[in-house]
C-alpha cells in the first residue's frame, strides 16, 4: 500500500542531515518533492514522500532514533483516521 508522507521543510532538512548517506532512510528522504499550497492566502511548503507502507515505517523508526521532531509528521501519514 502506498503512503504519502508530508513533512515540514525544517524537519525534512534536519532529519536528512542526521541520516547516513549509505542507509535506506537517506535515499527515501531524497525522493521527496516540494509541494506548494495556498493556505489562508499564504504559500505553505511541504516535502512530500511517496513510498510503500513498510518504507514509511523504516522512516518512522529512523526518526525515532535520529530526529524525533519528524515522528509526528510520519505518524500522521500512517494513521488512516487522521484528516488532512
Amino acid at each position: 500500500m502506498k503512503v504519502l508522507i508530508e513533512i515540514s521543510p525544517e524537519h525534512y532538512a534536519s532529519f536528512l542531515e542526521k541520516c547516513d548517506t549509505e542507509f535506506r532512510e537517506y535515499s527515501l528522504l531524497k525522493n521527496g518533492v516540494v509541494l506548494r499550497r495556498q493556505v489562508d492566502g499564504t504559500e505553505r511548503r511541504m516535502i512530500a514522500i511517496l513510498c510503500e507502507q513498510f518504507q514509511a515505517y523504516i522512516l518512522l523508526f529512523a526518526a525515532r532514533a535520529l530526529y524525533f521532531p519528524a515522528v509526528e509528521d510520519i505518524n500522521r501519514s500512517l494513521d488512516p483516521l487522521y484528516e488532512r
